[in-house]
């Protein structure tokens, strides 16, 4: 039976020196050996231990730059604070997020001055808990921006990173722009508490008219109901114009909304709705404007839905027994439709952004006037689909005219 052998291999370095007489012949050899395995094996581990080192160090170099990438895309700002001095270092990005330019200085203190006066005392608290207790850092809150003022929600992450030679350490960390975010939300959370209130009011009437219905038949009251029944009616109808109103934002939102194009004149569907708006007025005058024959492809129930709503708007916004006009006329390739009143008129600022979602213009008067600012913004949307412009002219106390414009055909 065959035996493993262990074979111990030495690495001998010989040096050899000769010896001369006065001839210059050499006489003798004087050497010396040294075995050198240990240091050779020794060199063999170094080597292998720095080649390990650079690979480890080209790695963590990666992972570095692929953290810079991340934060870069993400937008985030980072910042660095000593344990000891309590000195920040800021990324750019952290420095234009609060406001400063790439150049300037932000100390700690100066950053702290910034957060709004409602959240300084516990972001202060929360900084002090990360050095004083070890704990991790995740708040948000909003910020004054150093140089234009506006005040933005971040949200901010972090925690105390120590070694030996630091003990005290440092608390380093990333911070996010999120005030889109939180705009977002607060606009949602102001609209269901909007539509609740809105909702609740036509409900409220409906309510009340049906038990006034039901004592009269209770007491065998034969006397005429009509009137109630059509204030019902009415209640009715607002609350179905709310609800198709959300259905149409979620359906233009989700691209579900279908435009049914065929031919028509758009005399003919001003003539119609002049017709209708004409029978159920008493409160204001309202002019149509002789109407030009204009053929176009489009939608005709959406389209007369801008209409009414333009008209809906007009007699909503402007005092009873003024004077509302309707204009329908042919204008560089386009059947122009124009509503005006005489109503408050809106400010410069407001009429910017009148077609935007949910949008409402804010003053005392139109408190008293419900509306969820949805409208015109679908007005704005089925105009859009049909590849045409929509816009307002207004002036303050004077009025306002609304028009829209789509391509006529031949």
């Amino acid at each position: 039976m065959a035996r493993n052998r262990v074979v111990n291999i030495s690495i001998i370095y010989t040096r050899a020196v000769p010896s001369r007489n006065e001839q210059g012949e050499i006489t003798n050899w004087f050497g010396t050996k040294t075995e050198i395995t240990e240091q050779i094996v020794a060199r063999e581990k170094l080597e292998t231990v720095q080649e390990e080192l650079r690979g480890s160090l080209h790695e963590i170099e990666q992972i570095r730059e692929q953290q810079h990438i991340a934060i870069s895309q993400a937008k985030l700002g980072t910042f660095r604070i000593d344990g000891e001095n309590k000195i920040m270092t800021s990324s750019e990005r952290l420095k234009e997020i609060f406001g400063y330019r790439p150049d300037e200085e932000m100390s700690y203190e100066a950053a702290v001055a910034q957060i709004s006066p409602e959240h300084r005392d516990r972001i202060v608290q929360a900084v002090k808990d990360v050095f004083e207790k070890g704990a991790d850092y995740d708040e948000e809150y909003t910020i004054i921006s150093h140089h234009d003022g506006k005040k933005r929600w971040v949200k901010a992450t972090g925690k105390l990173y120590t070694s030996e030679g630091s003990p005290m350490g440092h608390f380093s960390g990333t911070l996010f722009d999120i005030t889109e975010q939180k705009e977002d939300e607060l606009r949602k959370n102001d609209f269901i508490a909007m539509v609740s209130h809105e909702l609740k009011t036509p409900l409220t009437s409906l309510s009340g008219f049906i038990q006034m219905l039901d004592l009269k038949a209770r007491k065998g009251d034969q006397s005429p109901s009509g009137t109630i029944i059509e204030k019902a009616m009415n209640q009715v109808r607002k609350m179905t114009t709310m609800i198709n109103g959300f259905l149409n934002v979620s359906r233009l939102e989700s691209g579900k909304i279908h435009i049914d194009s065929v031919r028509f004149d758009m005399k003919d569907l001003v003539r119609e709705i002049e017709e209708e708006t004409v029978a159920a007025n008493s409160s204001h005058h309202i002019i149509f404007h002789p109407v030009q024959t204009t053929w176009v492809n489009g939608d005709r129930d959406k389209i007369g839905q801008v209409i009414t709503n333009f008209l809906s708007n007009a007699l909503k916004y402007s005092p009873a027994g003024t004077t509302v006009q309707v204009a329908c006329v042919y204008k560089e390739g386009n059947s122009q439709v124009s509503v005006s009143d005489e109503g408050q008129g809106i400010a410069p600022n407001d009429a910017e952004k009148i077609f935007d979602r949910y949008y409402r213009v804010e003053n005392r008067s139109m408190r008293e006037i419900a509306g969820f600012g949805i409208g015109l913004y679908l007005c704005a949307e089925i105009v859009r689909r049909h590849h045409g412009r929509i816009w307002v002219a207004s002036e303050l106390q004077k009025g306002s005219t609304f028009y829209f414009a789509i391509p006529v055909t031949e």
